[in-house]
């Protein structure tokens, strides 16, 4: 089977576990969809649990995609950050309850909440150190405890479907509260030149 035939499977298993969730994902749905056999698929992938294997690591290395990008585009670090967090609720979105439901619901998924946040945290650390060490960010934060709260709270308030706007207020309270007195008026004039080239 030729490469381009793996990846659209994968691209249309990614999105059906976004809409769907694992346990509304079958492998017969799969293969009718993709116009491909079933026995196809199971030589491929062996289980409908390696197949999502290899999704959430497709997916991670896409992650790892928005990072550079951001990165590339925001040389200003809290610009940086204010952006990191915009991303990983943007992609608390990407994916509909039913997801979330099995990934909350069921211990064979918990991993994937654990690769995501892990993911995202490890970023958002890196970005919150050089924060602080420019004097943005509080000297005394301890930064894995602050991100355990406020990935804890953002994954909370997606999962009991709170508006997006909602999460984006809330990491923007959060996020000034770990700042000092300079790091706050940089971030709120950034965030408002960021908005204007929005609008």
């Amino acid at each position: 089977m030729n490469e381009n035939v793996e990846e659209r499977i994968i691209a249309f298993t990614s999105q059906s576990l976004r809409q769907y969730g694992m346990r509304g994902v079958r492998m017969d749905d799969i293969a009718k969809q993709m116009n491909v056999s079933k026995k196809t698929i199971y030589q491929l992938y062996n289980t409908k649990d390696k197949l999502i294997n290899i999704c959430v690591e497709t997916y991670l290395n896409r992650v790892e995609n928005i990072f550079r990008i951001i990165r590339h585009d925001s040389p200003d670090i809290l610009v940086c950050l204010w952006e990191v967090s915009k991303a990983y609720i943007e992609n608390l979105y990407r994916a509909n309850p039913p997801f979330w439901n099995d990934v909350f619901r069921y211990s064979e998924y918990k991993y994937i909440f654990t690769e995501y946040n892990s993911t995202w945290s490890s970023e958002l650390e890196n970005i919150i150190s050089i924060c602080q060490k420019e004097k943005y960010i509080i000297p005394d934060l301890d930064i894995s405890a602050f991100l355990e709260s406020f990935t804890t709270l953002l994954y909370n308030a997606r999962f009991v479907e709170c508006l997006p706007m909602m999460l984006r207020n809330s990491a923007c309270f959060m996020l000034r509260g770990i700042m000092t007195a300079n790091g706050i008026e940089r971030f709120e004039r950034l965030r408002d030149v960021s908005c204007k080239k929005v609008n």
